[in-house]
C-alpha cells in the first residue's frame, strides 16, 4: 500500500474512475475518460480544489457506478463520468453481478487493463558504436583446389657449358 497527496480537478461522485495527472510539479487526479485505463477510483465524494490522499492497495476489485444496465460476467470500460459501461474487447475488467444503471457493481479488474494498441512507427536508425577490439585469428582453413596452368614464360638466356 502507498499513499500520496493530489488535487481533485472537478466535482467527483463516490465510485468513478479516477486517472492520474502529473506535471508542473504537481499531482491531480481526474474522472477517467474512455480510452483511458483508470489508475484509481473515488470511495466518497470529492470537491472541485479539494486536497485528498490518494492510497494505492492494490486491490483486484473496485466498487463503481454503472452508467449503463449490465450483464453479469460482462466486460467493462470506461464511460461518461468515470462509470463502467459494457466493452466490445476485454476492456479494464468484467462485473460479477448484473446492474441497472446508476446502481454500484464490482468490477473485476484486468491485469491487462485493456487492449493491445497498434504497433507504433519505427524510430530512427541509432548513431554507429564504436569500433570493437580485433578479435582473434581464425583457424586455417581447407586447402582449395589447383588452378589452371598459367601461360609460358620468355625463354631464359643461354647456359654456360658445365664441365
Amino acid at each position: 500500500m502507498t499513499q500520496f497527496k493530489a488535487v481533485v480537478t472537478e466535482n467527483v461522485p463516490a465510485n468513478r474512475l479516477l486517472s492520474f495527472i502529473g506535471g508542473e510539479g504537481s499531482v491531480a487526479v481526474a474522472p477517467s475518460i474512455s480510452g483511458e485505463t483508470p489508475a484509481f477510483h473515488s470511495t466518497r465524494d470529492l470537491k472541485e480544489g479539494e486536497e485528498v490522499i490518494v492510497t494505492v492497495k492494490g486491490a483486484p476489485s473496485w466498487n463503481i457506478e454503472a452508467g449503463e444496465d449490465l450483464e453479469a460476467g460482462q466486460s467493462v470500460t470506461v464511460g461518461d463520468g468515470g462509470t463502467v459501461v459494457a466493452s466490445e474487447d476485454d476492456g479494464i475488467g468484467y462485473v460479477g453481478d448484473a446492474v441497472v444503471a446508476g446502481e454500484v457493481v464490482s468490477v473485476i479488474r484486468s491485469a491487462a487493463g485493456g487492449a493491445k494498441g497498434p504497433r507504433g512507427d519505427k524510430g530512427p536508425r541509432g548513431d554507429k558504436g564504436e569500433t570493437g577490439d580485433r578479435g582473434e585469428k581464425g583457424p586455417v582453413g581447407d586447402k582449395g583446389p589447383t588452378g589452371d596452368k598459367g601461360p609460358d614464360g620468355d625463354q631464359g638466356p643461354p647456359g654456360e657449358p658445365s664441365e
